[in-house]
């Protein structure tokens, strides 16, 4: 009887949990995972119909060392000559979007399984933007 009544308190305690508290916190997971580490590569693909595909290397070039993103909603890339680029802004709104200098990606991979790295995507009309962040 006792385990039962525990087993109850347990079931109400979780389905007192709404879907977006839920959904909240797994947000906050893959925003600390952004936040946990520096980015050693960051690769943006630009592709629009009919053209060739434009490839800039953001971060992990002769120029700059890595990114890393800060709990003030900026992103800053380390340069070789050790100082800071301008600050990047970003944001999480949600666990699988990632608005990165105002362009809004949707994230590919589930962020709190894939450490090592991620990519963004976004569409817009027949232009079609990644972007790949990677770790070491």
């Amino acid at each position: 009887m006792k385990k039962l009544l525990i087993l109850g308190l347990v079931a109400i305690g979780l389905a007192s949990c709404s879907k977006e508290t839920l959904d909240y916190a797994e947000r906050d997971t893959a925003l600390n995972l952004l936040r946990a580490n520096k980015w050693f590569e960051v690769t943006i693909t630009t592709k629009e119909e009919g053209k060739d595909p434009v490839v800039e290397q953001l971060v992990g070039g002769e120029d700059t060392q890595y990114i890393e993103f800060r709990a003030n909603g900026n992103a800053y890339i380390m340069n070789q000559d050790q100082t800071y680029s301008n600050p990047i802004p970003y944001n999480m709104p949600e666990k699988k979007v990632l608005v990165f200098d105002g362009i809004t990606y949707s994230i590919n991979e589930g962020l709190i399984g894939s450490i090592k790295q991620f990519t963004g995507t976004n569409v817009e009309g027949s232009k079609t933007t990644s972007i790949l962040f990677k770790r070491r």
